[in-house]
């Protein structure tokens, strides 16, 4: 299956085309520019794998948390271009991309964190046995010391690296390469308009509620 992946969402944000089992990837610059750089480095992944967008079969996104801009700027960018050619749309929480990039670690069970702000950081654990992430308990904020209890008996990853001081590794591939692999390896159904997943409410929801 060939899978167009798109993570504008983390820390270190790609693009990659997973084609005739090779991944072609193109980094993208952190922070606001990632933006302005997406559509022509899709653009070049595609030519490398010597694919037109029309012929892939998914594409990937993660959904978030990750960076406000970034996570709307990905999800709007994969709905219009699987809108256009017809191709499906799975939107992958950044957590369990994390997990899916861990998988070469060998840990049966993974936790992920990000950085959710405000002293807090956000995680998740997934279980690894199967073809696909699954996920053991869903994204909860915590402190730092919360840490080695929700990720007792799991391997751990964050971004950045030294976000939580107790994980140490870095993944060994992208978070575009392997959500690539991982929609390639066990495709779910694609959704019709992508939601982004948010590490915490914004202001105003946290002080008035949920609209």
């Amino acid at each position: 299956m060939s899978v167009l992946s798109l993570d504008t969402a983390g820390p270190d944000p790609s693009v990659a085309v997973l084609s005739g089992g090779r991944i072609f990837e193109e980094i993208l610059p952190a922070g606001g520019r990632a933006s302005e750089e997406l559509l022509p480095a899709i653009e070049r992944a595609l030519a490398a794998a010597r694919l037109r967008l029309t012929g892939c079969e998914r594409i990937a996104v993660c959904a978030g948390p990750g960076s406000f801009t970034g996570v709307r700027v990905g999800l709007a960018t994969a709905w219009g271009l699987g809108r256009a050619v017809g191709i499906p749309v799975e939107a992958v929480p950044t957590l369990e991309a994390m997990a899916e990039a861990a998988r070469p670690l060998g840990d049966l069970r993974v936790a992920a964190f990000l950085d959710a702000g405000r002293g807090e950081i956000v995680g998740a654990l997934y279980d690894l046995s199967g073809e696909r992430a699954r996920p053991l308990v869903s994204p909860t904020r915590m402190t730092g010391a919360d840490v080695p209890r929700f990720a007792a008996g799991a391997g751990i990853v964050s971004l950045p690296r030294d976000l939580v001081s107790h994980a140490g590794r870095a993944l060994p591939a992208s978070l575009a390469a392997s959500l690539a692999h991982a929609v390639s390896r066990s495709p779910r159904a694609g959704t019709e308009l992508p939601s982004a997943i948010y590490a915490r409410p914004s202001a105003a929801e946290e002080k008035h509620g949920p609209a």
